[in-house]
């Protein structure tokens, strides 16, 4: 059963304090989304049940960005308050901390970049639709899957 967006979110916000690391809600933003994006490139199942939108500036899950947008691009201080969660199970405990090792040096304008990209899934989605736009966009799990299917691929055929 998937989590809620703000778990995964807590989760790597007590990484960050665990390691003395200041994480800003950009950095836990785009990290929260690329947990996700692997957890359905790899075992082909969402980590969250909350919808991905194509925003103007990359991915964003509501829920995260409501809850971390006080803090503007500081810091965050505290975990998110009520977040119910039964836990993670083990390969999304190992997911989260293989994201959270291989990304959590990256800033959030560079982790912004990254996922929105030309040819990622927020760039698909959001293609022809101009620079102003009334609606965020769904980006489809079935999209985000499809194309970390192909980046795990091509990382395993390049190793």
């Amino acid at each position: 059963m998937a989590s809620d967006a703000r778990s995964v979110a807590n989760e790597l916000i007590r990484r960050a304090h665990e390691e003395g690391r200041a994480v800003t809600p950009m950095q836990v933003l785009k990290l929260t989304y690329l947990c996700h994006a692997w957890m359905l490139g790899l075992y082909g199942r969402p980590l969250i049940h909350q919808r991905i939108e194509a925003w103007m500036y990359g991915p964003v899950i509501g829920d995260v960005y409501r809850s971390l947008k006080r803090y503007g691009g500081s810091p965050i201080r505290e975990p998110i308050s009520y977040v119910d969660t039964d836990g993670f199970d083990e390969y999304e405990e190992d997911l989260i901390h293989q994201v959270w090792r291989k990304y959590r040096d990256l800033s959030g304008l560079d982790l912004s970049a990254m996922t929105h990209a030309a040819g990622t899934p927020w760039s698909r989605v959001r293609q022809g639709r101009g620079r102003v736009s009334l609606r965020n966009p769904v980006i489809p799990n079935s999209l985000i899957r499809k194309h970390y299917e192909a980046k795990a691929t091509k990382s395993k055929s390049n190793s």
